[in-house]
């Protein structure tokens, strides 16, 4: 079984995969694909999310493999610049240190690059969360305070009830585990690592972290953002997307990330 993909924009302009972040799906990034129509926008439903979520999710490894094999198959001549936003970002990683042949320029928001501390805590919040995530009450909140449109609250809400616990769990143990390889700083891709500036500590630290590894990366923040910026504010998002695969400037609003994660 294949993963879902949507597909839209301009058939045979550079390709741009979009892979989005844990409990979401692919409608994460309508205001993205919408505004880079002028590309070739090939959206993912991740294994045990959306459309995918029957596929099972193995590995960080594995769900990047299969990344790879679709931009193989469907993305224009083979290759395709690559945004991925938390989960989304946590993979675009592990495809720039198993794949990056086949990626352009990359844009990665929200990852850690360290394992997260407190892990002992894990289990009894992944089993807390699992349960509030079958509670309509609980969706519901989840889905206002993003301050998402009603069309994207009904999305939210759907796909997250629709996500694999099974998926859920094993994401957060691998993920909560996950070091930034010392292989990273061969890939000569160009990368921007970046993140709202109201994100944790852990991910700031983060954006300075990999930039320094890698060397064609930056990094970058949106000041008074927080971790799911692509729907909060779109304008900025879509303007730093643009820049960043078109070699352009970035936003004026955007900051240099500096020593710390800030």
């Amino acid at each position: 079984m294949s993963l879902y993909v949507q597909e839209s924009g301009t058939p045979d302009a550079p390709s741009i995969v979009f892979l989005h972040g844990i409990g979401a799906s692919g409608w994460m990034w309508a205001r993205q694909t919408a505004a880079l129509a002028d590309y070739h926008c090939l959206n993912v439903d991740l294994p045990g999310h959306g459309k995918s979520n029957q596929i099972e999710w193995i590995s960080l490894a594995d769900t990047a493999d299969q990344i790879a094999t679709l931009i193989e198959t469907r993305a224009t001549q083979g290759r395709a610049h690559l945004v991925g936003l938390s989960l989304g970002g946590q993979l675009a990683l592990v495809l720039l240190e198993r794949r990056a042949h086949l990626l352009d320029r990359v844009v990665i928001s929200g990852v850690t690059a360290a394992p997260m501390p407190n892990r002992a805590l894990l289990n009894p919040q992944l089993w807390l969360t699992t349960t509030l995530f079958k509670q309509d009450w609980f969706v519901n909140m989840q889905a206002r305070s993003l301050r998402l449109s009603p069309d994207e609250q009904a999305a939210f809400s759907e796909n997250l009830r629709a996500a694999s616990m099974q998926a859920y769990r094993r994401i957060w143990e691998e993920v909560s585990e996950y070091a930034a390889p010392a292989s990273l700083g061969s890939v000569q891709t160009s990368t921007l690592i970046t993140a709202g500036g109201k994100e944790s500590k852990i991910i700031l630290e983060a954006v300075t972290a990999i930039s320094k590894m890698m060397p064609n990366a930056q990094g970058w923040l949106a000041p008074g953002q927080g971790h799911g910026w692509n729907v909060q504010a779109p304008r900025l998002f879509n303007a730093m997307v643009r820049a960043w695969i078109s070699d352009a400037p970035l936003p004026a609003e955007m900051q240099a990330a500096r020593p710390g994660g800030r």
